[in-house]
């Protein structure tokens, strides 16, 4: 297999590639901006610079924007892509776990927490996630707590129709059932700022909020957090611990959104269309969305149309795999 020499700019950084452009530079723990490597969701896309790459639609391009993760390169190239130096110390590990609590929060909703065996740790960011594997079966799940207990990890997974995973999971889990997780992964995390944060969550992708938040508050981060979670119903909200530190942190907000025809005295609509009824601007704001390709994609639109930076927007897109 021939390698070709990959240079990211502005960063500087090369490495050599002959597969894959994400992964050879993830392997390399080159850490370019990334989230489901799927090719669905956009958060990879980078700008050929020079030379030549076979991309997403299988064309030989020498300049434009190509998928990252869905790409290789046919020559030496340069690409603009965005880099993160603060991932280069977390390693990639695969990591036997056990099943240690199994709570079904709602009728098609799990919390797993998993420990490690005694000398084992898992080093990654808050908004991280890891790929689950059980039986044959992986899957990737955001990590749902903060990394100062790195002994442990819990994982809100919902019950996909005819998902594979989910035919294991809501089939009479026990604990103490034996695992695998391999991780940390992703580019989902804070960034250095004194900006405040926006961060909105559609269903389980409350997830990596709940992680980041919790990071946050261990810090004693004093910037403000407006925390916004989108549910069809209201049983949906299964978590009450954005209500409990609101009342504990005055720079903590947290707003419900239900989309469902239920009745009840909260906010409704779309969580995005909320986000916007309450900010006449973002221009001095950073936000970060966890959800739905469709729901992140609202979301950028309608807050860069209301002065949101590009670069102030970042998102985690689930994509639930069969």
């Amino acid at each position: 297999m021939k390698k070709f020499s990959i240079e990211i700019r502005p960063a500087g950084v090369k490495y050599k590639s002959g597969t894959n452009i994400l992964s050879d530079a993830l392997a390399e723990s080159i850490h370019l901006e990334h989230s489901c490597k799927t090719g669905e969701c956009g958060v990879c896309s980078a700008q050929v610079v020079s030379g030549s790459i076979e991309n997403e639609h299988g064309e030989v391009v020498t300049d434009g924007r190509i998928l990252t993760c869905q790409s290789k390169a046919v020559s030496d190239a340069i690409i603009e892509a965005t880099y993160y130096p603060e991932l280069a110390n977390i390693n990639e590990q695969t990591l036997p776990c056990k099943v240690s609590k199994v709570d079904y929060v709602t009728d098609d909703i799990v919390r797993l927490s998993f420990r490690f065996p005694p000398n084992a740790t898992l080093d990654y960011l808050a908004g991280q996630y890891v790929d689950l594997c059980f039986k044959g079966v992986k899957r990737s799940y955001s990590i749902g707590n903060a990394p100062s207990s790195s002994s442990f990890v819990e994982l809100h997974i919902r019950n996909v129709e005819g998902g594979k995973m989910s035919e294991l999971i809501f089939n009479d889990l026990k604990e103490n059932e034996l695992m695998r997780i391999e991780g940390p992964k992703g580019t989902f995390f804070v960034r250095d700022s004194n900006l405040p944060l926006i961060l909105i969550a559609g269903g389980t992708g409350i997830a990596p909020i709940k992680a980041i938040v919790e990071d946050l508050i261990a810090k004693q981060d004093k910037r403000k957090l407006y925390i916004y979670w989108g549910m069809p119903s209201i049983d949906g909200f299964y978590l009450d611990y954005f209500q409990s530190i609101e009342q504990v942190y005055s720079n903590v907000h947290y707003v419900p959104v239900l989309s469902g025809e239920e009745t009840w005295d909260g906010r409704k609509g779309f969580v995005h269309s909320a986000v916007c009824d309450d900010f006449e601007t973002f221009e001095q704001y950073q936000v970060y969305a966890c959800g739905s390709p469709l729901m992140i994609d609202a979301a950028k639109a309608a807050f860069i149309e209301k002065g949101l930076p590009s670069d102030a927007f970042f998102s985690d897109a689930f994509t639930p795999a069969k």
